[in-house]
């Protein structure tokens, strides 16, 4: 509607004029040129459509959000507290607390208070983790300090196959020290039970110890031994006589093949022996068989036969590993 307080105020003006010398053309047409001035300002039809349809809107239109702010505590949820406003009659109100729901592994959401006491939880696991992996760290760093004084470079050994002869590199300062050289084969063994110790009852019932596999020592300190140029020599006698120390004069010979003998079963394969097991030199096919022989060659002090089980945590060096092959062509090589 036209606002039409501003005309009404002319028309009464204009019945005011009590006189007829008052009333002039010129007064008539200020009158008149007033009015047309306020129509001039008077909306159009499709202006008060728009108005009318921004009425019939707002009238429609949900109440505006104004404000939010921390709701009530949750252990599992996060609530916010809302305020609105209705766009038509400037009511404001609070609106219904609104709830974020709990994260899942589906979906993203607040974090739970249990969260909370996990990740903490784990924080501390960390941390705690953290000195225990420094304080492991330390000890490894304690471990190779130890290494490095026990095993030093003039403890290190490595062998060279020089034709068909095996020669030992670096033995001359462990020689020096009073060790001596021990032989081992990678092998399974089990010796015979013969703990004088033991009582009666078990010494008539068990007769072997029990199996090991591994580094295993071949013979007894007497097996082997260096020639003048730190060529390994092996023992020409029978293994049995090995463990025999009042045996002065053993002889040695450089040649692999003191290190075995083929042995013929009863159907007539030839084997050789090998630990507790015995290897065919040929295939089912009775083709020959390539075979190889792992040994080991290190220095530690002089331990008479029979007073301890020797082992390579007994020796002063490392293990210098050298292999035997075997193939009935060419018989016994050394190889690395």
């Amino acid at each position: 509607m036209i606002e039409t307080t501003a005309l009404t105020e002319l028309i009464t003006q204009f019945r005011n004029t009590t006189t007829a010398s008052s009333i002039t053309p010129e007064t008539v047409g200020s009158i008149l040129q007033k009015i047309t001035d306020i129509l001039a300002t008077a909306g159009t039809q499709a202006n008060l459509d728009i108005v009318n349809e921004w009425h019939s809107a707002l009238k429609e239109a949900e109440p505006a959000l104004t404000a939010l702010s921390q709701g009530d505590s949750d252990r599992n949820h996060v609530y916010l507290s809302a305020k609105a406003v209705n766009l038509y009659t400037g009511e404001t109100s609070d609106l219904e607390q609104i709830k974020i729901q709990q994260a899942t592994t589906e979906r993203a959401g607040a974090m739970r208070a249990q969260q909370v006491t996990d990740l903490n939880a784990a924080r501390k696991g960390v941390a705690a983790l953290e000195t225990e992996v420094a304080d492991i760290k330390t000890l490894i760093d304690t471990i190779n300090t130890q290494l490095s004084t026990g095993l030093t470079t003039s403890n290190q050994i490595t062998v060279q196959i020089q034709g068909d002869r095996v020669r030992v590199l670096g033995a001359d300062s462990l020689i020096s020290a009073g060790y001596v050289p021990y032989l081992f084969r990678w092998t399974q063994k089990r010796n015979r039970f013969r703990d004088k110790l033991a009582d009666s009852t078990l010494l008539a019932s068990k007769s072997y110890c029990i199996q090991k596999r591994g580094w295993n020592l071949w013979g007894s300190r007497y097996a082997v031994q260096l020639s003048s140029k730190n060529i390994l020599e092996f023992s020409t006698h029978a293994h049995s006589e090995l463990m025999l120390p009042e045996i002065v004069d053993y002889d040695y010979s450089s040649s692999p093949d003191n290190l075995f003998k083929i042995h013929t079963n009863t159907i007539g394969e030839q084997l050789l022996p090998w630990g507790r097991s015995q290897v065919k030199i040929t295939d089912a096919s009775g083709n020959p068989r390539m075979l190889r022989f792992r040994f080991a060659v290190a220095f530690g002090s002089p331990i008479n036969p029979g007073r301890q089980n020797i082992t390579p945590a007994d020796m002063v060096s490392n293990l210098a590993e050298f292999s035997v092959i075997y193939l009935e062509s060419f018989g016994f090589k050394f190889n690395r």
